[in-house]
């Protein structure tokens, strides 16, 4: 979620990642007030974090070329593939963690971890600008933890430089402006071998980063182009390892935008995400049953909540108490993604489960109710 998603009173949550997350844009007037107004009333998610994970990539790593994996691993077991990782089945989740330096910090997850009662998250989420190259430490750090990657990836330069970008204008990538680095990724991926998912240009429904539809200079049409282009160019390179993430924000503070004219359709797509955060609601279902129910009109791919959280105090508690057992209802639902980032950490506002008592004893009750997804065993070192 973005600061501006999180301002927006989008999904609920203040988020904009450490690293973009929707701050305002640099607008002026009554525009840029409503904005910053409706970021603080949203959270601080995602859009908020703007540089959350600043982990270095070694210069001979670069591109993927020096340090790409084989097929099997040092101990002579195969690198598992997506498909072990797409439909869970029985009833199984995924309980992820978005968090300053997850996932190059394994320090990180342990910690939470403990918070959580010794439930330990199988899932880690962090975010690359098209700034940056594809880094295959954080892959395999998320995978020697026993979690699946998460790989938020935004198409600007951070939010230092606005919410307006022309140079990632939508149709400068429906054009082919950024091939070279589209490219360049994709191959890095792609011969890392590494199962990651890729969740690509979110809450594109919003007001809050350059690559949105009703933002930027964009037009009717050029999101889906866009998601296509870039899904063909990591086809063409044999980037089968990808699990492909369509994320909007909740309806609730986004552009009035069809959702469905913003999907690229079901063959582009593996899981659909969402970003949910709770502001007022003290209901989980009410936060996201609105959106579910529209995205549900057009497609019933899997569904993961790939940004939630909730202000902090009392709404946080009841949303917190409401959420699992939502989410043990809803067969469709694989998971879910928790922005564990405090107002100090760039969050917006403190969307983590360990901002009170009452809210972690709550967390720690309900997660421990879940099934969660089995992974794979890490390598085993010598």
């Amino acid at each position: 979620m973005t600061v501006a998603a999180r301002a927006r009173d989008t999904g609920g949550r203040g988020r904009r990642k450490a690293r973009k997350k929707k701050g305002a844009g640099p607008r002026t007037g009554l525009v840029v007030a409503l904005g910053l107004l409706a970021a603080l009333v949203v959270g601080a998610g995602s859009y908020a974090l703007g540089e959350h994970n600043p982990a270095p990539v070694p210069a001979a790593a670069r591109d993927g070329r020096d340090i790409a994996l084989p097929a099997v691993r040092e101990d002579g077991t195969p690198i598992p593939g997506k498909d072990r990782f797409l439909n869970p089945g029985g009833g199984a989740k995924y309980f992820g963690i978005a968090a300053p330096h997850v996932p190059w910090r394994p320090s990180v997850l342990r910690k939470v971890t403990k918070d959580a009662g010794g439930v330990a998250p199988n899932m880690a989420e962090y975010f690359v600008k098209w700034t940056q190259e594809f880094d295959p430490s954080a892959v395999q750090a998320a995978h020697d933890q026993r979690a699946l990657p998460v790989l938020s990836w935004e198409p600007w330069a951070g939010k230092d430089h606005g919410t307006e970008q022309p140079e990632y204008r939508l149709r400068t990538i429906v054009d082919g402006d950024h091939d070279p680095y589209i490219e360049k990724f994709a191959a890095a991926v792609a011969k890392d071998r590494w199962p990651v998912a890729i969740r690509m240009a979110h809450e594109m429904n919003g007001r809050w980063y350059p690559w949105a539809q009703a933002w930027n200079g964009n037009r009717p049409g050029e999101y889906t182009a866009a998601w296509r282009h870039i899904r063909k160019i990591f086809d063409r390179a044999g980037a089968d390892n990808v699990i492909w993430i369509w994320s909007p924000n909740i309806l609730r503070g986004a552009a009035d935008v069809p959702l469905e004219s913003l999907y690229p359709g079901d063959e582009y797509v593996d899981w659909i995400g969402l970003s949910a955060y709770g502001s007022t609601e003290t209901d989980a279902a009410d936060v996201m049953e609105p959106t579910l129910d529209t995205i549900r009109e057009f497609t019933a791919k899997p569904l993961l909540i790939t940004e939630t959280g909730a202000r902090p105090g009392q709404v946080k508690v009841s949303f917190t108490d409401t959420f699992f057992p939502w989410l043990a209802g809803r067969d469709d639902v694989v998971g879910f993604i928790w922005f564990q980032y405090t107002r100090e950490e760039g969050g917006g506002t403190d969307w983590t489960f360990t901002s009170g008592p009452q809210a972690q004893a709550a967390f720690k009750k309900g997660v421990k109710t879940l099934p969660l997804v089995e992974m794979p065993e890490p390598p085993k070192e010598e």
